[in-house]
């Protein structure tokens, strides 16, 4: 399979992309004041419960998710200040943020299309956390946000464009090419490019922007970074997601264990399959418990 290299926007593209698919998305609002007051800590408790509690369904969701066993709860959380207090700012973050990621995903176009979208998107954001946690990267809940959004810009082209958005699938997968080579050529930018862009509307922290942009790039700098750069690990787990059949299109996987990251942290063969394994348990556990609530 051809490799792409993404490359920093031009400083047209903002323009173009909305010439091309009219105005961006705002951000949900409960989003927008829920990333405000978590990025204070000072931030009152029971204003942020009172924006949560204003909506019934994602109260339900956030009560739900914080009481699954991936967040490594030992006793039953039953309000949302106690799932505010004993999460912390920055885990709840990514619940609301995967909460209303899922209802984008669902809310509009071929509902197989947005089950397809979301389940990889849910199976990337779990498998990038899941190796963060292994390396002890220091941005656990930014690398799991970013694994969520990552292909928030094929959401939106298949909403905005989504004749365009079919014929560039079929013909990444006819000629054996990737999204990134076909959309640049049809678009003249990718769905990267795009959720960048999206989240940059949003006012979404630098980090997660490149997070996003980057997420098909794998390489890294050894030598200068102390910590794996937060794309090269959303690019891992986007290649373990598909690695357990949690993918949009079955387009062909690269070796896990050729990988930079797998190379500095030394992931045989053996060790990403039991991550994988590792991965199927939450990932089954984590869509059951979004699909129930």
């Amino acid at each position: 399979m051809k490799t792409v290299e993404t490359k920093q926007p031009d400083l047209g593209l903002i323009k173009k992309i909305s010439q091309s698919i009219g105005e961006l998305p705002p951000s949900p609002t409960v989003v927008s004041r829920v990333m405000g007051l978590t990025s204070d800590l000072n931030s009152n408790v029971e204003e942020l419960g009172e924006v949560l509690a204003a909506d019934a369904a994602l109260t339900a969701k956030v009560l739900r998710l914080s009481n699954s066993s991936f967040y490594g709860r030992s006793r039953t959380v039953s309000s949302l200040r106690e799932a505010i207090l004993i999460l912390g700012f920055y885990t709840l973050r990514s619940l609301v943020i995967a909460s209303t990621t899922y209802s984008l995903y669902r809310s509009k176009g071929n509902p197989d299309d947005g089950r397809k979208l979301w389940e990889h998107s849910l199976a990337s954001a779990l498998a990038a956390r899941i190796v963060a946690d292994k390396i002890a990267h220091p941005d656990l809940e930014e690398i799991f946000i970013a694994g969520l959004l990552h292909d928030i810009g094929k959401l939106i082209l298949r909403e905005r464009l989504g004749e365009v958005f079919q014929e560039v699938g079929s013909a990444a997968h006819n000629n054996n090419m990737s999204y990134l080579e076909v959309e640049q050529s049809k678009l003249g930018f990718t769905h990267a490019d795009l959720g960048a862009a999206v989240l940059e509307r949003w006012c979404l922290p630098g980090k997660l922007v490149d997070g996003v942009r980057y997420h098909h790039l794998s390489q890294f700098d050894p030598e200068t970074s102390n910590n794996v750069p937060i794309h090269a690990v959303v690019n891992f787990g986007n290649e373990l997601a598909k690695l357990i059949g949690a993918c949009y299109a079955n387009l062909q996987q690269v070796r896990l264990d050729n990988l930079p990251l797998a190379t500095r942290y030394h992931f045989d063969q053996e060790t990403i399959e039991n991550i994988a394994l590792d991965l199927e348990d939450h990932f089954a556990e984590e869509k059951r418990l979004f699909e129930e609530a």
